[in-house]
């Protein structure tokens, strides 16, 4: 009866953080919204070149259409510089919101982002999750959304609930067999290419080869077409957005990149690490798919930038946690879900108490990269002992 009486407790606190985190997240929205790419996408649909426009090789605040919204931030004193760190092909779906004046467009994608959170929700409950127990899911649930990285993602008007909302919904159209629709809402995720390129190795596990061709296809079709209509080449449609992005190489909160300062070692780490995910999902052993899918999370948030802001996708890990834990006996099962609660609480709450200062990430990153090695040895051992 106390432990059932704990448990309310526990869920009754986590609602009303949750509250909070929603209404905090929102007024921060409504006020800072700043990654959305509203002034990027607006100035490819009108012919201006959004690339040259961040390298500081035009003048995005020449372009009138753009007047609301460097306005806006000069009002509260949070002036702004274009940063189209997305290929066109990317941008591209941002069109239907150019359609808006920037302030409203702002709240329609504040807006979206909520949908985006609930069809999270929803999609991983039809895949990854659906064998959680009924507390255990909404508690996850409800965690994500209580924790600091959620409230950041929508008060700054980030995109990664957007991509892994289509990622998932790749990963359920993949399941009722609907290929085509598969890779149509596969090529949409890649929008955080960061977090869901690593994430598409789960269609080479797969061998679903046409979805995947088909969601590389239409950016490559995509990005034809942008540079026919800006008359440039083919090439500098790849290499600008590369360009802006590597301004932001050393700039994450973790991630190699971040830690060895942006440096070529960085680069090199990481190429090494995409290769062994290729490696893992195309000669996987008998991993089960969870398994896999939280390796690929845990480590596509350390192989390239990302900000701590992206880490509430860190509860959709929980799904490869407790195949691996129910693989690997009792004590060391226990030992490493407790080391995982910790990793959720630690970024979803700690960090911001620290507010984020260097030995406080620091202390994350040592104690993340160690959870991340202990998921891939369970891994090796329990997915790819010799039968």
């Amino acid at each position: 009866m106390n432990n059932a009486i704990g448990r309310r407790l526990v869920c009754l606190l986590l609602l009303l953080a949750a509250l909070v985190s929603v209404v905090s997240g929102v007024k921060n929205a409504h006020r800072y919204s700043q990654d959305f790419q509203w002034d990027a996408a607006k100035a490819l649909s009108l012919g201006y070149d959004p690339y040259d426009l961040s390298l500081g090789l035009k003048k995005a605040e020449d372009i009138r259409e753009l007047d609301e919204f460097f306005e806006y931030f000069e009002s509260i004193d949070a002036k702004q510089k274009m940063e189209a760190n997305q290929f066109p092909s990317l941008l591209i779906l941002l069109f239907l919101y150019t359609l808006l004046p920037y302030r409203i467009a702002v709240h329609a994608w504040l807006a979206s982002n909520l949908l985006f959170t609930a069809a999270i929700i929803c999609l991983l409950r039809k895949t990854y999750m659906k064998e959680l127990s009924g507390e255990l899911f909404p508690a996850l649930s409800i965690l994500m959304i209580a924790g600091t990285p959620w409230r950041n993602q929508i008060g700054v008007g980030q995109h990664t609930l957007f991509a892994f909302a289509f990622f998932l919904l790749a990963v359920y159209l993949s399941d009722k067999g609907n290929d085509a629709a598969s890779g149509l809402a596969l090529a949409v995720s890649y929008f955080k290419y960061t977090l869901t390129a690593p994430l598409a190795l789960i269609f080479l596990y797969r061998r679903k080869w046409k979805s995947f061709g088909i969601s590389v296809g239409i950016h490559i079709v995509l990005n034809i077409m942008a540079a026919v209509f800006l008359k440039e080449s083919f090439i500098d449609m790849i290499v600008k957005p590369l360009k802006v992005s590597s301004a932001l190489a050393g700039e994450g909160s973790i991630d190699i990149s971040a830690l060895l300062s942006g440096s070529k070692t960085a680069l090199i780490l990481t190429f090494v690490l995409m290769c062994f995910l290729i490696i893992a999902a195309l000669k996987p052993g008998n991993t089960d798919e969870r398994v896999l899918f939280g390796l690929l999370l845990l480590t596509g948030l350390i192989i390239t930038y990302h900000r701590t802001y992206d880490f509430f996708v860190l509860t959709a890990v929980y799904a490869g946690v407790k195949v691996l834990a129910e693989k690997s006996g009792e004590r060391t099962g226990r030992i490493f879900e407790v080391f995982y609660i910790f990793i959720l609480l630690y970024f979803f709450f700690a960090l911001r108490v620290f507010s984020e200062s260097p030995a406080s990430l620091i202390f994350g990153a040592v104690v993340y990269y160690a959870f991340t090695v202990f998921y891939l040895i369970l891994m090796l051992r329990k997915c790819y002992k010799k039968t």
